[in-house]
């Protein structure tokens, strides 16, 4: 039996040793609290966690060609406790990185162990700043987004910000794949990070997207035109060569761009195509049985009045042949033909061929367009629609409704994408040619093909010929409504053509497009020559033979490997 005695000696024990910790804790806090507050100070300050290695994936063309890469860069930071002179400090990171005055005094009056000054920097002002020996002053690797072809395929690529988050394009759309993967070990169940982002690789060729924003910009510069956009599709998969728009952008200058250019213009802006619509107009006719090619259609020498309104004519004709109402491309013409169908037939093959839905293509801002339901239409609704008016589209929709007719009627869903392969190079998502419908028969398609053709040889569209390939094709020159009066401007057009080659065996379609051109303003004017330019150039660089051996040397490639050689690219 314990004694009361020992009981009393082991809790006095106890006391003092509770006592002599506080006096101790007391003694460290008070009396020593300047001597561990200066240490502290002066050990490793806590760097913000994100701030590691590479962790995003790239973006590659077809061919596997780099289009984004990350890079590691040095970022600014300072620890302000350790600046000795912070009034000089301030006056020299301002004179080098072009700083505010007052804010970069604030965020060094700051009490934090760690304050941004600039992040991600070029390396020339990483040595200036490095050279005047700013006591406080540190440096960290940062990773950050690359584009090693500049403005190339911009607005389809997009562009990643400060953090490399995806902002704009393929950057945006495909971010979840692109970024660093949280995922959970296996043997622990705790959720660890995979610091490899997966890699995106596009339908895009480089080469071709080089061809068609080169001449794309030549016409866009020299007819002072508002905006200009060009789309190169693969006729038999539907994927997208290539995608460009004017004015764009160069991601590698965040700061030094209009966000306006960030969004495609061929997914996202709406636009009334004219023309270039009475090929749906006519396949849907033909399909339909209610012409016939070579039938006489009387086109009112330019001027028609039906069901309380007027249509007009570019140029006064009597009669023409359907073909002939095509290659002259006759409002009155083909509004006769539309007024043979029921508005919710024609309604039916506007909306097979993808008018008024989405096209599923894997870029940001995709819109549906503007196709009101017949319910909705006016008397003059089924004449205006037939050759392009009371209609919006985008240029995904409209290339892909052509690459349709040269696709023997089979409507592909456009894409962008090729497939997404991770860092083991092992594929995680293939997108494979999709194919959508059968949009009208391929008797009818092969008939289509051959009036459009006739366009390209001696009516509208002559500008679009390209020596020794067959070409098939549509002009569309479209007043532009405004939206406030309802009313139609004078001198305001949307300019455009589209076809596609070579007609032995279609393999490429190619729409061009200006808007507000302030020389000449006529589809077959403006856009027809730069389709021919750079449809000559790609057949040349698919080794596609023409008849007869142009021997051509293929410039486009050859001025591409010397941009990149300037650049120092690969």
């Amino acid at each position: 039996m314990i004694s009361k005695g020992r009981i009393k000696i082991v809790f006095c024990g106890i006391i003092f040793c509770f006592l002599f910790l506080a006096f101790k804790l007391g003694q460290i806090q008070i009396g020593q609290h300047q001597f561990y507050l200066k240490k502290s100070k002066g050990q490793k300050y806590v760097i913000p966690s994100n701030l590691t290695q590479i962790t995003r994936g790239n973006i590659y063309d077809r061919k596997g060609r780099e289009l984004a890469v990350s890079i590691m860069v040095d970022s600014c930071y300072a620890v302000p406790y350790k600046i000795k002179n912070r009034k000089t400090c301030v006056r020299k990171l301002c004179s080098i990185l072009n700083l505010d005055y007052k804010k970069t005094v604030r965020k060094l009056k700051s009490h934090k162990s760690f304050v941004w000054i600039k992040r991600k920097l070029d390396p020339e002002i990483v040595e200036e700043i490095k050279k005047e020996n700013l006591a406080g002053i540190c440096f960290i690797k940062e990773e950050k987004r690359f584009y090693p072809q500049n403005e190339l395929a911009c607005q389809v690529i997009g562009v990643a910000g400060l953090d490399n988050q995806g902002l704009a394009g393929i950057e945006y759309y495909f971010d979840s794949y692109l970024k660093r993967k949280g995922k959970k070990n296996t043997e622990t169940g705790k959720k660890v990070v995979d610091f490899s982002g997966h890699n995106v690789v596009l339908t895009i060729d480089k080469v071709i997207q080089y061809i068609a924003e080169k001449e794309l910009k030549k016409t866009f510069i020299n007819s002072k035109s508002k905006a200009a956009t060009i789309v190169v599709q693969n006729i038999k998969t539907g994927e997208i060569l290539a995608m460009a728009n004017y004015p764009n952008f160069n991601p590698n200058r965040l700061t030094a761009f209009n966000v306006k250019h960030l969004k495609s213009a061929a997914v996202s802006d709406i636009f009334e195509p004219g023309s270039t619509f009475k090929m749906v107009t006519a396949a849907a006719s033909l399909e339909e049985g209610t012409v016939k090619r070579k039938e006489k259609i009387f086109c009112e020498n330019g001027k028609y009045y039906t069901k309380g309104f007027y249509i007009h004519d570019h140029e006064k004709e009597e009669w023409l042949t359907f073909d002939e109402v095509m290659k002259k491309s006759s409002n009155i013409g083909m509004s006769k033909v539309a007024f043979r169908m029921k508005n919710r037939d024609f309604y039916k093959y506007v909306r097979n061929f993808g008018f008024g839905n989405l096209t599923g293509i894997d870029l940001p801002n995709e819109v549906k367009g503007i196709l009101s339901s017949p319910k909705r239409w006016s008397k003059r609704s089924l004449s205006s629609i037939s050759f392009g008016q009371e209609i919006g589209v985008t240029a995904i929709q409209l290339i892909s409704a052509f690459s349709c007719i040269a696709n023997s009627g089979v409507l592909m869903q456009p894409r962008i994408v090729k497939c997404v392969v991770n860092a083991r190079g092992e594929i995680a998502k293939e997108f494979k040619p999709v194919k959508v419908r059968e949009v009208v028969s391929s008797s009818t398609a092969e008939k289509m093909v051959e009036i459009l053709e006739g366009v390209v040889k001696d009516g509208t569209g002559t500008f679009a010929a390209i020596h020794g390939y067959r070409v098939a094709g549509k002009t569309g020159t479209a007043q532009k409504i405004n939206v406030k009066t309802n009313n139609y401007e004078k001198n305001k057009y949307v300019s455009s053509f589209v076809g596609f080659l070579p007609l032995n065996d279609p393999q490429i379609a190619i729409l061009v497009i200006f808007d507000e051109s302030k020389k000449d303003y006529w589809g077959g004017v403006i856009a027809a020559p730069v389709f021919s330019r750079v449809g000559s150039q790609i057949m040349n660089y698919l080794n596609i033979p023409r008849e007869k051996d142009s021997g051509l040397f293929f410039q486009a490639e050859k001025e591409l490997m010397k941009d990149d050689k300037i650049k120092g690219n690969t």
